[in-house]
């Protein structure tokens, strides 16, 4: 298994697909009623504690999910790219958001309401079996997220979160991926303050291993990299 192949198997969701070749009659319901709307980076999609209105895909940018610990910081547990849908846990569960999520980056995010996605989830079959495997999926992503802070030192972490960053902004289309993500942000994926970020970020720029631009980071070593998450 190569590290892309296990990023994508153990941190990532695998969502983009749950409505491809469904039937004419359930894509004509989860269709009828989507909007998309442009979300500013920083601003809120839901928030952990409101009542779910319907579910979210992003169609383009990225996606924060996090909870916030009782001091008001922020522990982001995952990001979402572009094709990932979100918010439909809540929703099947009929429960209030156990999280939150906004923009990473200016994004354009569609939105179906819950009462068309249930419908939809209610005749169909295949969606409902895919809607299992990714929950059962997901939790497993969910638990892998939680071991990164119970059994990696804060550089570990670091260096493993950059390659899931890398592994989210690429694009297949230029040479260089280029990870945009404000120094708060991924702080808090890291589980850790931003000083040590900082600090790290520059370690690794010494180490040959990254560089940097302004908010941007691009990997240069990716095998290097590798080796300090202790990924393999």
């Amino acid at each position: 298994m190569t590290v892309k192949e296990l990023l994508n198997n153990q941190y990532s969701f695998k969502n983009s697909d749950l409505f491809k070749g469904l039937p004419d009659e359930v894509c004509s319901i989860l269709n009828h009623n989507i909007e998309t709307y442009t979300i500013k980076a920083g601003e809120f999609i839901f928030k952990e504690g409101e009542k779910p209105k319907g579910i979210y895909r992003v169609k383009n940018g990225k996606v924060k999910k996090f909870t916030n610990t009782k001091f008001g910081a922020q522990h982001i547990f995952y990001l979402c790219k572009e094709n990932e849908y979100l918010g439909y846990h809540a929703v099947l569960s009929e429960e209030l958001y156990p999280d939150s999520a906004a923009a990473l980056i200016d994004s354009e995010i569609d939105f179906i309401p819950e009462t068309d996605f249930k419908k939809a989830v209610q005749i169909s079959h295949l969606l409902s079996q895919r809607l299992l495997k990714n929950l059962s999926h997901e939790f497993g992503v969910f638990i892998n997220a939680n071991k990164l802070l119970a059994k990696h030192t804060v550089r570990e972490r670091a260096a493993l979160n950059l390659l899931i960053l890398e592994n989210k902004y690429e694009n297949g289309n230029a040479q260089d991926t280029e990870i945009v993500i404000q120094r708060e942000d991924l702080a808090s994926m890291v589980g850790t303050a931003k000083e040590s970020v900082v600090r790290m970020l520059k370690d690794f720029k010494e180490e040959q291993l990254i560089t940097t631009q302004r908010s941007s980071i691009f990997i240069r070593d990716y095998a290097g990299l590798v080796k300090v998450a202790n990924l393999i």
